[in-house]
């Protein structure tokens, strides 16, 4: 167990301890400048366009989190926090095989547990929702285990503070429900009163997602969360795709053979437990560890299974681990070549231009700015109360109907010149062009470039750069 440890370990800290594009990470910490100042983010402050649109939640204590380590410690500090997150959920992993099936077995399942986390190994509050759910599976386990409701009395505190790191509690909430739903309608491991007690504590999960400083402003997010795909295609909310995700897939069709394989044995609350979870994967890929990580206990109990046939786990586990060489997203020798700490790691230049920041201040450019969608929380980060953005990636935080206009103005000229009238000032990403980029809108005579790096562009209003040319001349 020590070797297997070790190996978690340093698994977690190869997709920790990297190069990352993660545009995201700038708002949360923008957040948690506020929240740690006092000031709960409930409205979006960050924006001129919508200063007062409502929020109905945050992932608050993330937010702080990473930005007491990121200021306190050094942005290293955030790398060791997701580092350990993602070896806490292995390890839990290990943990929920290990109550039925062998260490061979749990080996078998993390290997290709740590091929499906790897896409989703990014600094944000998502990697704690990892270790949520991987716990809750571990609770359910030790209750089916034990035949006794009892090891699910925690969930309701789980699930409390849960809900004021990300909104993926919700997810274990529906996990034990299930469960309990399951074993009430065709009991197999609990007594109808023990699976009553189940539908109990779920609900009072339920409850305790309330338990923060949004109350269920949490559930009207993942609501609105549910109707983001209709109004804008972002890549976590597609489906998950070949070849980027072909350890999810294979990982798929291992869950399918362990079920056939297990099906005198499988109980309904198996079946709905995963079904949800595995249309959520099928559908989102940002959900796929999600369904590894429902699933993994299901999977180590059919590898048990193989003895039968006198395949045994260990040899399992052996393949499982050669299968990283071949299903890996990334080869393994271009991840030890790209491991990076710190700042330059977390702010890849290629993306996130210090120096353009830089030009903004130095230049005393301020008010409303328009900034590339994926720019908008860095600008927040790194400019606000000076700078307020025109648009940004927190997709709760505008009504929808904002970017449906940005989309729609992006294919005209005279629609985009009139809805960024308000502003002098363009922030452009120029490494991702898109509909929300602004990337070749921004058009002479009107506009005038005046800085341009590998990542970054930063154009002024024609007005506004005579002034800026007359102030560097004096």
């Amino acid at each position: 167990m020590t070797a297997l440890a070790l190996a978690i370990a340093a698994g977690a800290a190869l997709v920790s301890f990297r190069a990352t594009y993660e545009p995201d990470l700038w708002w949360h910490l923008a957040q948690g400048r506020e929240t740690a100042a006092g000031h709960l983010v409930r409205a979006n402050l960050f924006s001129f366009t919508y200063p007062d649109y409502r929020q109905h939640y945050t992932s608050w204590l993330f937010d702080v989190g990473a930005y007491e380590l990121w200021t306190r410690v050094g942005p290293t500090a955030l790398q060791f926090a997701q580092a350990a997150a993602i070896a806490a959920t292995l390890w839990i992993v290990t943990a929920t095989c290990r109550i039925r099936a062998s260490v061979a077995a749990a080996v078998a399942v993390c290997a290709f547990g740590w091929l499906i986390l790897e896409p989703r190994a990014l600094p944000r509050p998502h990697v704690l929702s990892f270790v949520g759910l991987a716990t809750c599976a571990y609770l359910v386990e030790r209750a089916r285990y034990l035949k006794d409701w009892r090891p699910l009395r925690w969930t309701p505190l789980l699930i409390a503070v849960w809900a004021n790191l990300h909104v993926e509690c919700v997810f274990g909430v529906a996990l034990v429900g299930a469960f309990g739903v399951g074993e009430l309608l065709r009991p197999r491991d609990l007594v109808r009163r023990g699976a009553i007690a189940v539908i109990a504590i779920a609900t009072a999960s339920l409850l305790a997602t309330a338990i923060n400083p949004y109350g269920f402003g949490l559930l009207e997010y993942l609501f609105e969360n549910a109707f983001v795909p209709q109004i804008i295609k972002i890549s976590e909310i597609l489906p998950p795709y070949l070849p980027n995700y072909r350890a999810f897939f294979v990982w798929a069709v291992i869950v399918l053979t362990a079920m056939l394989l297990l099906w005198r044995r499988l109980a309904l609350s198996d079946i709905l437990m995963l079904a949800p979870i595995a249309y959520l994967g099928f559908s989102h890929l940002r959900m796929t560890p999600l369904f590894f990580l429902a699933s993994a206990s299901l999977v180590a109990r059919a590898l048990e299974q193989l003895r039968t046939w006198r395949i045994e786990p260990r040899a399992v586990a052996i393949t499982a681990v050669a299968a990283i060489l071949v299903l890996a997203r990334i080869p393994l020798p271009a991840m030890l070549m790209e491991l990076g700490l710190g700042r330059r790691a977390l702010m890849p230049p290629e993306f996130f231009s210090e120096p353009a920041m830089q030009f903004v201040r130095g230049h005393q450019l301020s008010g409303p700015v328009f900034a590339s969608m994926n720019l908008g929380g860095f600008v927040a980060w790194e400019l606000y109360p000076a700078v307020r953005t025109f648009v940004d990636s927190r997709l709760q935080a505008y009504p929808p109907q904002h970017f449906r206009m940005v989309i729609e103005a992006s294919r005209d000229p005279q629609s985009w010149a009139a809805i960024t009238s308000a502003v002098d000032v363009a922030i452009l990403s120029s490494p991702r062009p898109n509909e929300l980029s602004g990337v070749g809108q921004f058009r002479e005579p009107e506009w005038r470039l005046v800085f341009k790096d590998a990542s970054t562009e930063i154009l002024l209003r024609r007005n506004a750069a005579q002034r800026l040319s007359r102030a560097q001349q004096r």
